[in-house]
């Protein structure tokens, strides 16, 4: 059994990250799920009632959304117990300084709890994205469901490479949420 194991999926939005995370923690219950959206949804309902305002956050709305996700690294890095095991779910694309940093603060986490760190890339192919992105219930975790923004994100940029050599892409483009966490799994145990 996996112990100390920190897992990030990383993708375009609407990639299917939150989801294959829920189902990895269903088939893998000694694994718990820490998603960003989740902990930043609070401070961003202060400030507006859709997924716009994330568009619009100045630099103290940002600020106040960092924070939120330090605690949650934190929690993860001092407080949980170091038997635990975490799958991490952020959208995170090749040339954006925010989500190199994000990725940083992540690896430090797991540095502190001296955990293992496997970062997936999920791809998708762009008319599966298209579709899976106009899902109403992204509204509720204020992501994004603006057809045109992610065309741009899909032809103008790639999912970010953490560049460790236990990194592990997979197109989920034909897989359903089990295959795809089973997929996970078994990279995950392998490579321990």
């Amino acid at each position: 059994m996996l112990t100390n194991n920190i897992i990030l999926l990383t993708g375009i939005a609407g990639t299917g990250k939150m989801t294959i995370g829920e189902t990895i923690v269903k088939q893998n219950p000694h694994i718990k799920l820490a998603i960003p959206d989740i902990w930043f949804g609070p401070v961003l309902k202060l400030l507006g009632d859709n997924e716009q305002v994330m568009w619009s956050l100045d630099e103290k709305g940002w600020a106040a959304v960092n924070q939120a996700l330090d605690v949650m690294l934190y929690t993860i890095a001092e407080v949980c117990s170091k038997e635990s095991n975490f799958v991490i779910t952020s959208e995170m694309l090749a040339d954006n300084p925010y989500h190199q940093n994000f990725f940083e603060r992540i690896q430090h986490a797991a540095t502190k709890r001296a955990a293992t760190l496997t970062p997936v890339r999920l791809l998708c192919e762009l008319n599966e994205l298209l579709f899976r992105v106009q899902n109403k219930s992204r509204s509720a975790y204020f992501k994004t469901r603006d057809v045109e923004l992610i065309k741009k994100r899909f032809t103008e940029e790639q999912v970010f490479f953490s560049k460790m050599p236990n990194e592990f892409t997979l197109d989920v483009t034909h897989l359903t949420p089990d295959e795809s966490a089973a997929n996970i799994m078994q990279w995950v145990t392998s490579n321990q």
